[in-house]
């Protein structure tokens, strides 16, 4: 048995003459003796199966899970599949994909699994020079089509994709060195394995949720492979998305491309997020300007009652506003992929499901106009309270302008908004 250190620091174990791994302390003499029973028990079985066989190349992995209990996995290199002696319920494998029947599409998970034991035990020439092409030719088709779509299924955005064809070069550039100085340390191999291993396993991971080369593989990410979902909205979410001005349907109608199929998009996640932050930083830095407005209004001698109450208002719509804009954006700064399924998955099984995400994320937005429209309606009560009559006609008539304005965009966005729709319909 040969100790082993991972490059990210685990260690573990390989046996080289029966081609055997494992991550247990064979520093205990028990431990090593049932390790080294169980994994000749296993070849004795293995050998004696008519329908398996055991080449050169077949690799076993064996796991330490307490005194009387051992777990295991034959690994095949050149069919980059994993099996076991008994018979195996691969629904485990599928990560909550369903309606999974067709071997061709049942091999990319067992495909993914098998990369994933290159990632764990990164010791064995697995990553040949046919390999790391295949990963090139994978990572520039994402490229270009992350370049010529927006709905790309690539498992990673564009930046990514150059970072990882330029770490893919470097390889194989450190794979043709390392084949010219094999007496170098094992090290620098490893971690060329490991890498290529981990890439390899998130695109074939992506081909199986994607439905790859299945009848109605999703080529968009959101596109659904099941069942188009019904644009039932329940009456909290009509009466949210009146009083938060049509915020909520924006957000609903994002989410619904970022969680397809109840599989998270990364990619699309990670840009809604960095949206919606640079989105709320910008709405608390107006709630704080329309809260300076209204402390300064709030000061002229001759503010009414029904103007001061409008003022008070709007100073509690934007206080509100950075308060939920700290707490969202603290939550949201926490939230990586795995989290946000989580949350989504959570979200999904209640009640009103994604609306109440929706919702919530549209509250700084809605507040913050609730805010202007107080103070515009109680700076409009001083005006028409107070002032002369032609200074109210010229107020009158500048804010009947920017009422205009208003109308005319809002018209441009509807249009913009129904564009959208008919393009997800076709």
């Amino acid at each position: 048995w040969k100790p082993l250190a991972h490059p990210e620091g685990a260690l573990y174990y390989y046996d080289s003459t029966c081609r055997i791994y494992t991550d247990a302390d064979l520093s205990k003499p028990s431990t090593l003796s049932a390790i080294e029973a169980f994994a000749d028990k296993l070849y004795n079985d293995a050998r004696t199966d008519p329908n398996i066989d055991i080449t050169s190349k077949t690799e076993l992995v064996v796991e330490d899970i307490d005194e009387n209990t051992c777990g295991y996995y034959f690994v095949e290199q050149d069919t980059r599949c994993i099996f076991w002696l008994e018979r195996f319920d691969a629904e485990s494998l599928f990560d909550n994909i369903r309606r999974v029947r067709n071997m061709g599409h049942i091999k990319y998970a067992i495909e993914a699994q098998y990369w994933t034991h290159c990632e764990l035990f990164p010791y064995e020439n697995r990553v040949t020079p046919a390999v790391l092409e295949e990963l090139k030719q994978m990572i520039m088709h994402a490229a270009a089509v992350t370049i010529t779509s927006v709905t790309s299924v690539a498992p990673f955005d564009r930046d990514e994709l150059e970072k990882m064809l330029s770490l893919v070069t470097e390889i194989e550039g450190n794979v043709l060195w390392v084949s010219f100085h094999p007496e170098r340390p094992a090290s620098r191999s490893m971690l060329n394995h490991l890498l290529s291993a981990r890439f390899m396993s998130e695109f074939i991971k992506a081909k199986f949720f994607n439905f790859c080369g299945q009848p109605g593989a999703r080529l968009d990410s959101d596109q659904t492979i099941y069942f188009k979902d019904h644009d039932h909205q329940s009456l909290l979410f009509i009466i949210a998305s009146l009083l938060l001005f049509g915020a909520p349907r924006t957000h609903q109608k994002d989410l619904k491309k970022i969680w397809v199929d109840r599989i998270i998009n990364r990619v699309l996640w990670n840009q809604f997020i960095g949206k919606l932050n640079d989105e709320w930083t910008g709405l608390a830095l107006s709630a704080t300007v329309i809260l300076n407005a209204n402390v300064a209004f709030l000061a002229i001698p001759s503010v009414q009652d029904t103007a001061k109450l409008l003022s008070y208002l709007s100073v509690i719509c934007s206080i509100a506003v950075v308060l939920l804009v700290l707490l969202l954006v603290r939550q949201n700064q926490k939230k990586d992929c795995e989290r946000a399924v989580t949350l989504l998955t959570h979200m999904s099984q209640s009640f009103f499901g994604t609306e109440a995400l929706a919702i919530t994320y549209s509250l700084p937005y809605g507040l913050l106009m609730w805010a202007l429209l107080s103070f515009a309606a109680g700076f409009g009560d001083l005006i028409f309270g107070t002032e002369s009559q032609w200074i109210r006609g010229a107020v009158g008539f500048a804010a009947s302008l920017v009422v205009c304005f208003v109308a005319l965009v809002a018209q441009i966005g509807k249009h913009q908004i129904s564009a959208e729709d008919e393009e997800s319909t076709i």
